[in-house]
Order: C-alpha cells, then sequence, then structure tokens
C-alpha cells in the first residue's frame, strides 16, 4: 500500500501573500484546525534573521515558536530555513521541533549540504529541498543524489520553484531520483500552479511512485507565491477517495472560510496571465508580480520577460525590466 503524507505549508508559503503577517489567532486556528483535519505535517514558517515585528510567522528566535510550539504536537510541526539566514548551531540549541526544511540555489550546494549533515548529526528530521530543481542536468542532479545519500536526511524535495514542470518531466525527475536515492529516505514534493499543473503532477508522481513514502506540500485554498500551490483541501479528498486516507475535509473548510477567505478577499492569488509568461520563461515569479501591477498587454509582457538574461531570471532584478 503507499505511504503518502500531506505537508501543509500555508503559514510559510502561504506568508508571501501577506508578509507572513498573520494575527495570533489566524496562527492557532489554522494549527488547530489543520491537526483536526489530520494532516500529516504543518509548516510554521520560516527560521531567518531578517525579520520584522509584524511577521508573526518568520522566526528569529525560539521563545516565539516555544509559544506556539508547547500547545501543539511538536512532531506534526516543520520549520524551513534559507541555509544561510539561521545558525545551524542555534537550531541544535534550542529548536523545540525536529523537523526542518532546509533550501538551497544550486551554486550554494556544497555549503548548504554541509548544513544538512550537521543538522542530521544531531538528530533532526532533515528535509533537503534544492529549489529550481529543473536547472540541474542529469549529471549534476545525480551529483546531488549521491551527496544527499552520504548524509541520509529524512527526504529530499522536487521542488518546481517556477511552476514549470509538465507530467513528462515529472516522470523523468522521478525516475531519476528514485533509482539513485537511498530506499529509506522520503521523496517529497512542492509545486507552484503557474501553468496549471501542480495537482496534476502530484497525482502522476502518486502513481509512479511504489515503495518510497512521498510527502506532498499543500497549502490551505493553494494559498502561496505566484499562482499558488496544491490546495490542502483537493490532494486530502483525491487520498481519501483513492487511498482510503482519513483526512477530515470539512476542519480544512471550515479554515478556508474563517481564516484564508478574508486574506484571499483583500489580497488574492492562483493563475494570471503574468505568472503563466514567467513559468514558460523560467523566470521568478516576482517578475510576474511587478508587471502584473503594470496593465501591460500579453505581448508586452512576453517581450519583457523573453529579453531577460537568462543568467538573471532566477533572482529578481528590477534593472532587467525594460518597459
Amino acid at each position: 500500500m503507499k505511504n503518502i503524507k500531506i505537508l501543509d505549508c500555508t503559514l510559510r508559503d502561504g506568508g508571501y501573500i501577506n508578509e507572513w503577517s498573520f494575527e495570533t489567532h489566524q496562527v492557532e486556528t489554522v494549527l488547530n484546525l489543520l491537526l483536526g483535519s489530520n494532516i500529516d505535517f504543518i509548516e510554521l514558517g520560516f527560521l531567518t534573521k531578517e525579520k520584522k515585528d509584524n511577521q508573526t510567522a518568520l522566526f528569529d528566535n525560539f521563545y516565539d515558536i516555544n509559544k506556539i510550539a508547547s500547545n501543539f504536537p511538536k512532531e506534526k510541526l516543520c520549520l524551513m530555513v534559507e541555509y544561510s539566514k539561521f545558525p545551524s548551531d542555534e537550531i541544535i540549541k534550542n529548536s523545540p521541533i525536529k523537523n526542518i526544511r532546509v533550501i538551497f540555489k544550486k551554486e550554494n550546494k556544497k555549503e548548504a549540504l554541509l548544513y544538512c549533515k550537521k543538522l542530521t548529526q544531531n538528530n533532526f528530521k532533515v528535509f533537503i529541498n534544492p529549489t529550481y530543481i529543473n536547472k540541474y542536468s542529469t549529471d549534476e542532479l545525480c551529483e546531488l543524489i549521491k551527496d544527499i545519500n552520504d548524509i541520509n536526511p529524512y527526504a529530499m524535495t522536487i521542488v518546481d520553484t517556477l511552476g514549470m514542470l509538465n507530467k513528462n518531466s515529472i516522470k523523468k525527475l522521478y525516475l531519476l531520483i528514485d533509482y539513485h536515492l537511498n530506499k529509506n529516505i522520503n521523496l517529497g514534493f512542492h509545486a507552484h500552479d503557474n501553468l496549471g499543473l501542480a495537482f496534476l503532477n502530484a497525482q502522476t508522481l502518486i502513481d509512479l511512485t511504489k515503495e518510497r513514502s512521498l510527502i506532498i506540500d499543500t497549502s490551505i485554498f493553494g494559498m502561496g507565491r505566484g499562482a499558488g500551490n496544491i490546495q490542502s483541501e483537493l490532494l486530502a479528498k483525491y487520498l481519501n477517495d483513492n487511498f482510503n486516507s482519513n483526512y477530515n475535509i470539512l476542519s480544512i473548510l471550515k479554515a478556508i472560510r474563517e481564516e484564508i477567505e478574508p486574506i484571499y478577499n483583500k489580497t488574492p492569488w492562483g493563475a494570471t496571465m503574468p505568472f503563466y509568461l514567467a513559468a514558460i520563461y523560467e523566470c521568478h515569479p516576482d517578475y510576474a508580480k511587478f508587471l502584473a501591477q503594470k496593465n501591460l498587454s500579453p505581448d508586452k509582457i512576453n517581450s519583457i520577460l523573453k529579453n531577460i538574461p537568462k543568467s538573471k531570471r532566477t533572482s529578481f532584478n528590477l534593472n532587467c525590466i525594460h518597459l
């Protein structure tokens, strides 16, 4: 029987929508309702030293995390960190949460994997999340997997940062990773819906997966960066219907109604023409976000994105936009 888990990242990835400025009651309500839904993992937010006072889903210390985590089962909670933005020694010494998800770009792989190794050696469940997975050649990806095997973390995640993967590329990635990755390492999947393929890609992975455990990232009502993420309520129902899972859909729907819809009504997310074009040209979603505010024609946005140098596309650079 397939072992498929859901990791809800509403408070972390969804934070890109409202700059992580959730009210305390929103955080507590979302956590309680997700626990009531039987979601397997819940991401609290980012560990970062680059935090503003009102950003409740960003954490620069563990006192604030303890205030939340003490009321919830810690084995279900996760934190995400970009390896260079929070000291590993501080995590090892103080974190009450053992599920740590580490993100990094290809050019920072060496330092980031050392960071991951240190956390793993100190009994943390590390999810290794290399961003822009499409930027790795086959040889580079095989080398990355070999290094990950040496660390033997809890999970490796396929991160579709730009929301541009399709069924064929997902199949190719899965077959390569599954063949080379240690069988005891879980496989994760984090998708953005810029081309409207996130949920379909998740189903493709589920169909392909045989014995390896699979952890799929979702968010309530799809709240997340760019066009958003796979919707927690959709994947939960799909797993209930097809794999006899026991997710409480009504609990997720209650979270939508009480806490997420008011945010959506103020700052909507979802598929738009700029995000679609940004995915096609493999551009950072902040390019699409910026251009969406300019009321430009599809032809103009297409021309702007097409002419951004490829070396500049994965990080937002205002100087690359020529209106």
